[in-house]
Formats: structure tokens, C-alpha cells, sequence
């Protein structure tokens, strides 16, 4: 049976970037995954670059450190980030994991991979644990992981080695600029929170998980939306996480 591997994108061992060299992927036997290319290109066109052969290309909304790539014609994605041993980039303030598991559920939203929202959480929850860190690796999802689990995950180091990194053809494929512009956010990248000395003493314990905020950094900045877990992840930096509730904390 004829598998379609995440690293099927990143064959050319000569055209390594060595900057965005810290990489992951997912990809999908073919036929797992029901796929509307229809809908590939009939997305916000204003962060993202498309093509119909090639699929989409942007960086996360939720992360802009971390550049996204998604074919849906052989169900492949990948997501990458600048080293910042090769580059002045800081790393992610996202795992790899979370990224994937919240760009697959836009790619349901936007009607590429046809699904219900519910089901697609119970697939991730199952292939992409937040608990796994898949830094450097690859997953190949076959029909057989649903009723014999103990086939799966199928890891591999990702195309090109450990350390590998994006290819140029990829890399000039991204948008010029880094756009934070999506339904959930208001006026992303200014000045719309000033911190102040409560911040620091609310108490978010009865927050429901599943709540959600609009993190900032300690300037106020707004970087990105996400939904409560119960409790804060670690962070390389400050945040101050605004809650839909009202609540405001920060977070070191």
C-alpha cells in the first residue's frame, strides 16, 4: 500500500535553508483524510499564499514565529522555525504540537479537510497529544493506526535529518510579512493593554477550560488568541493573558 510521507516536500538535500531548521510534519495515507481542494485557494487570502498544486503557505496565527506549509492534494503539512543558533529569532512560544493541532482545526473550519470539529478533536487528541513534543520528527497516520493503535504512531526523523532544514523553493513561498490577521483578533501588533499591579494577584482558578483569551506581552502588544487549559504554559517570555470573561492575569 502506497503511503504520502510529510517529508515528500523536502527532497532536495541540497537546497537546505539553515535557517528555518527546526522542523516537524504530518502527513495522511492517502484517502484517510476527506479533502475538498475546491477549498484550498478559498481562504483569507491576506496571510496566506496559495497555489492549487502546491497548497498553502504563512506563518501561524497563533505563532508567527513558526512557518505553516499544507498540501491538501496528498494530505501533508509542516511547520518550521528559524534556529536561533543560525538566526537572531527567538524560538517559538507555541510547541509544534500545538500549532498543527490548531492549524488542522482552521483547516476543518475552512471546509478543506471534511470533518466535524468534534471528530477532528478526537483524532488530534489521539495522533497529536499535547503532551507529545514532535520537534525534528515526522508522523505517518495510516487506516490501520484506528483499530490496531499499536502500529502507531509511526515516527521518523524528518526529511533531511534531524536539523534539516526548508528548502528555498518553500522558503521564497512565504508572505513577505508576518501577519497576525485573523477573525479573532482587533487591531493585532499595537498598543491595546496597559498592564498594571492587579494583573499580577487575579486569581484564575475557576476559569472553565476551554475559555478564551487574547494574550499580550508586558507592553501591551497583542500577540496571538488562544483557549485556557486550566493552567498557564511555560512561556520564554512574560505574557498577560486577557480572558473573554474579563479576567486579566500575567503570566512569567
Amino acid at each position: 500500500m502506497k503511503f504520502v510521507f510529510a517529508c515528500f516536500l523536502f527532497l532536495a538535500t541540497f537546497a537546505w535553508s539553515n535557517i528555518f531548521s527546526i522542523n516537524a510534519g504530518i502527513a495522511f495515507e492517502k484517502g484517510y483524510l476527506e479533502i475538498d481542494t475546491t477549498k484550498t485557494c478559498n481562504v483569507d487570502t491576506t496571510y496566506i499564499n496559495c497555489s492549487l498544486e502546491k497548497g498553502l503557505a504563512y506563518y501561524s496565527t497563533l505563532d508567527t514565529a513558526v512557518a505553516v506549509f499544507f498540501v491538501p492534494r496528498i494530505a501533508s503539512a509542516a511547520v518550521h522555525a528559524e534556529n536561533p543558533l543560525t538566526s537572531k529569532a527567538a524560538l517559538p512560544s507555541h510547541t509544534f504540537t500545538e500549532v498543527l493541532r490548531y492549524e488542522f482545526l482552521k483547516w476543518v473550519e475552512w471546509g478543506i479537510i471534511v470533518m466535524t470539529k468534534d471528530s477532528a478533536q478526537r483524532l488530534l487528541d489521539r495522533l497529536l497529544p499535547e503532551s507529545e513534543n514532535i520537534e525534528n520528527r515526522h508522523i505517518v497516520h495510516k487506516k490501520v493506526c484506528d483499530t490496531d493503535p499499536s502500529q502507531c504512531p509511526n515516527w521518523g526523523a524528518y526529511g533531511g535529518g534531524v536539523g534539516g532544514g526548508l528548502s528555498d523553493e518553500d522558503a521564497d513561498r512565504l508572505p513577505q510579512k508576518k501577519v497576525l490577521l485573523s477573525a479573532e483578533s482587533v487591531n493585532p501588533g499595537t498598543t491595546s493593554l496597559k498592564p498594571d499591579s492587579r494583573m499580577f494577584n487575579q486569581d484564575v482558578s475557576k476559569i472553565p477550560p476551554g475559555t478564551g483569551y487574547k494574550a499580550f506581552d508586558l507592553n501591551g502588544i497583542y500577540l496571538y488568541r488562544g483557549a485556557w487549559r486550566g493552567e498557564s504554559r511555560p512561556h520564554n517570555r512574560a505574557v498577560i493573558l486577557k480572558f473573554d470573561n474579563g479576567q486579566i492575569k500575567v503570566f512569567r
